[in-house]
């Protein structure tokens, strides 16, 4: 394939909405309308949010969160017997729906699950936390903090996988992470 046939079908690769919208924006930024290029520019976005699978971009354990991206992390996985575990989640390419009122409603569910180090599958718990944001925009800025406490878990190393399900759009991610609890000293 030359060079300039690879150029061509990279190009109609990239062309849809998404990039539409984009070089829409540009042309009305140069155009000196920076309020008409950002309202195309969030167009181009809401067809990427749509287009995307659900995912956090940003998941990790945390020694505490109190808002969106303001959190400490926790630099060990270690944990006491019966402690817990804080998992921190922003989750994006969830769905808007409505809530009856004009408002846009994003509702998000979690399940867990708790693997040993071997693979078994010591407890999944269904539906233990819910999201539910009713606002008149689009909210794109949310965390989640989830946590799990420890309880009569023996010593040993595990992997806890996080599922989120979005009850909009139906769309699901999983996310794994290891921890283990320390013996008794």
């Amino acid at each position: 394939m030359t060079a300039l046939a690879t150029a061509l079908s990279i190009s109609v690769a990239f062309s849809g909405e998404i990039s539409d919208r984009a070089t829409e924006a540009e042309k009305l930024l140069q155009s000196d309308n920076p309020a008409g290029a950002l309202q195309k520019f969030r167009q181009a976005e809401d067809a990427l949010w749509k287009a995307m699978p659900l995912t956090a971009s940003n998941f990790q354990q945390v020694e505490s969160a109190s808002g969106f991206g303001i959190y400490t992390s926790r630099s060990s996985h270690l944990y006491k017997p019966k402690g817990t575990v804080a998992l921190y989640m922003e989750p994006v390419g969830y769905g808007y729906g409505s809530d009856g009122l004009g408002n846009n409603q994003i509702m998000l569910s979690i399940d867990i699950s708790i693997f040993s180090s071997s693979g078994e599958k010591i407890i999944t718990m269904k539906n233990i936390a819910r999201a539910q944001i009713a606002s008149h925009e689009r909210n794109r800025e949310m965390y989640i903090v989830l946590n799990v406490t420890l309880g009569d878990i023996p010593p040993g190393k595990y992997r806890a996988d996080v599922v989120l399900h979005d009850e909009v759009s139906k769309k699901e991610a999983s996310f794994p992470t290891d921890f283990e609890v320390a013996g008794e000293s």
